[in-house]
């Protein structure tokens, strides 16, 4: 995978002729940055392969990966939460907001301690 975060030139995706402009009348083809990425055919081809019907242990992979994912997701939202509403549960009742938090930790360093597990069993053997 190519992740060539900011190359300069539209054209190579936009084509050689492309002459936009924005309603304030600027071109908007004056060498600016454009982020993208790019995976080459035979990457997706190749990794297009390797799906849950092809092998018992891709899709137990696949789910276990994923489920780890869903679940670092969700933690991250609730501690983003308690991070940027904090300030107002503090001021109604601060002991509560603390057990809450407390909470949200154990679950998100139980979701690491699970995956220490995990990650050696899929990965390393």
């Amino acid at each position: 995978i190519k992740i060539s975060g900011f190359d300069k030139g539209k054209e190579q995706f936009l084509g050689p002729n492309y002459a936009a402009r924005n309603p304030n009348g600027e071109d908007l083809t004056k060498p600016h940055t454009f982020p993208h990425l790019s995976v080459p055919r035979e990457e997706i081809r190749f990794a297009s392969k390797f799906t849950p019907s092809w092998n018992t242990y891709y899709a137990i992979y696949f789910t276990i990966t994923g489920l780890h994912g869903l679940h670092v997701v969700g933690g991250a939202i609730v501690l983003g939460y308690y991070l940027f509403r904090g300030r107002r549960m503090y001021l109604s009742n601060p002991e509560w907001l603390a057990n809450r938090v407390e909470v949200g930790g154990l679950f998100w360093h139980f979701v690491d301690l699970v995956w220490i597990f995990v990650f050696p069993v899929l990965y390393l053997m």
